[in-house]
Order: C-alpha cells, then structure tokens, then sequence
C-alpha cells in the first residue's frame, strides 16, 4: 500500500458514540459532514496513488469493493482489529457509498440518530429518509456495515479475537468457538454495491 499523502482522520471524538454526551456526539457528527468532501477527496487520492480509480457507477463499486477486500489489513498486535490506518479508510469507503446512495436518491440524506439510548446507531451518521419502509426511523449504518465488513475479510485470513471461556449459570460456554459460528461461511464479493442497491429499492 502508497500511504504516502493519505491523512488519517480524527473523528474529534473518543469512545462509542452512542456513549458520549449529546453535544459532543452531534459536535463529531457535525465535523464528520463538514470533513466529508475532502475525505471522499482522499480515498480518490488513495485508489489512485494504489492504481484503483474511485467512481459511482456500479462498475466503480464493484472497483471499490475488490480493492477494499484485497487491500484490507489487520493490526498484527491486535487479532481480529485492522490496522489503526484501516479505520480511516473504512469511515472514507462509506462516506463514499452513503453520497453514492444519495446521488442515486435524492431523497435520502445524512441524520445524526437520535432515537433510543440503547438503539446501536444511536448518536451516530445513518442514511435516512427511506419511503419503501414500515418506519421513518429505518435508516442504514454504512459506517458499522463496512466497519463489520472489514473485520469479516480479516478473520476470513486468520486474524479473530480470543475470547476464551466463560460459565454462565453453570454452564461452560467456549466463546470462540461460537463466534466461529457466527461468522459467514466466505466473503461476499459483491457488498458494497447489494448495498447500494438495497438502499434505492428502499428510497
């Protein structure tokens, strides 16, 4: 990988979101939107500069996806979490395909969430304003789907966390082993544009 150039961004912000103060939640939030062009701007930078081109059209996703998946790296330190790098670009990737989404339906738009203290896109950056769905408060996280995205690549090469064993009510239960369970039999190929398209078949 050509770092040379790439910034990594800094959210402004420490710890989960949903777990900060509303104002300093909506204060990333805000600096997240306003940083968005110049974000997007680098990863363009960051495709290029690895031989990739960066563009909305399904091919262009589809470019986007197989670079991501054959690029992705995992911190060698920390099994099952990518390198500290990753996760910039992660948060680029899916400010990227939210704008792509957007483009594509205009009536979406970026929402700082502010239903349920206990909802996992509480206080975060979701794509909203879908019509094709039962509640207005549907809204798609592309930053956590690519985020999760990312590690299931790692794992599927080796690098998962290791949880070891913890007894519940008596029982001994192996918590890697159902981790293991849980985890896609392979990596889909083709994320990030399904999701593209499931957003306009919601709009």
């Amino acid at each position: 990988m050509n770092w040379d150039g790439y910034e990594i961004y800094d959210p402004g912000a420490f710890g989960p979101l949903h777990a900060l103060p509303r104002t300093e939640a909506r204060r990333a939030f805000n600096q997240l939107m306003d940083a968005k062009p110049g974000r997007i701007q680098m990863l363009h930078w960051l495709l290029n500069a690895n031989g990739a081109e960066l563009a909305g059209t399904g091919a262009g996703i589809q470019d986007l996806n197989d670079w991501f998946v054959a690029n992705v790296q995992a911190d060698p330190g920390k099994p099952g979490r990518l390198l500290p790098a990753w996760y910039s670009v992660v948060n680029d990737a899916a400010l990227f395909l939210g704008e792509v989404m957007i483009q594509r339906c205009p009536g979406l738009r970026w929402e700082f969430y502010t239903w349920g203290k206990k909802n996992a896109f509480c206080q975060r950056h979701v794509i909203m304003g879908f019509t094709q769905v039962l509640s207005p408060k549907y809204g798609i996280d592309i930053d956590a789907m690519v985020a999760a995205y990312a590690h299931c690549i790692v794992a599927s090469r080796g690098s998962v966390p290791h949880y070891g064993l913890i007894t519940i009510r008596g029982v001994e239960i192996d918590l890697d082993a159902v981790t293991a369970r849980m985890r896609p039999a392979k990596v889909e190929r083709d994320a990030f544009l399904r999701w593209v398209k499931l957003a306009e078949s919601r709009a």
